[in-house]
């Protein structure tokens, strides 16, 4: 089957028009070094985390960070593990991570991969509430319970396609070709 040649097609956005960028994120292992684990966060805030260099000497990079906000239940997502029986020490659950990284917005009907992804990072915040017993001449710590849990991502991308730079710049499409239907031939 012969492909379909790609034609360009120009878009416009206008920039930093968005106020809240919500998506799913989805990271699929895709590393030949331990386990091909997969992490699904369904409600997931983008927003730009660097400058976007236009010129420069060095390859250009396009960062992301997100608030991965929790469910009604209180979950942040799901990790699957291709092997829950696996015991340390084990020599095979050493990990070098390499994946696919999939990005679904509001204007997205499925996951759409976001290209070369060389960062991505799962940042879990905890945050603690002691408690100190004044029994005693001196103060000690005899409980410590989590008070708040939150979590960021921190993703880099290499490709500046239409779709990666929106996300990047808050856009949004400006209409006529911008309001193109979504690619056929993806990648």
């Amino acid at each position: 089957m012969q492909a379909t040649p790609r034609v360009a097609t120009p878009a416009t956005f206008d920039v930093f028009s968005a106020d809240q960028f919500p998506a799913k994120v989805k990271f699929v292992g895709g590393n030949s070094v331990g386990p091909q684990v997969t992490m699904e966060l369904l409600n997931v805030l983008l927003r730009p985390a660097n400058p976007v260099a236009f010129i420069g000497d060095a390859w250009g990079e396009l960062h992301l960070t997100g608030e991965v906000l929790a469910d009604e239940t209180g979950s942040f997502g799901t990790l699957t593990h291709p092997d829950s029986t696996l015991v340390s020490p084990v020599t095979t659950a050493y990990y070098l991570g390499k994946g696919i990284v999939s990005v679904q917005t509001a204007a997205d009907v499925t996951y759409r991969d976001v290209g070369n992804v060389p960062t991505f990072e799962f940042v879990p915040a905890v945050t603690t509430l002691p408690h100190y017993s004044s029994r005693h001449g001196v103060r000690i710590k005899d409980l410590e319970i989590i008070h708040e849990k939150a979590a960021t991502l921190n993703i880099i991308m290499d490709e500046f396609t239409y779709d990666n730079l929106k996300l990047v710049l808050m856009g949004i499409d400006t209409g006529g070709m911008a309001a193109r239907q979504t690619e056929e031939v993806r990648g």
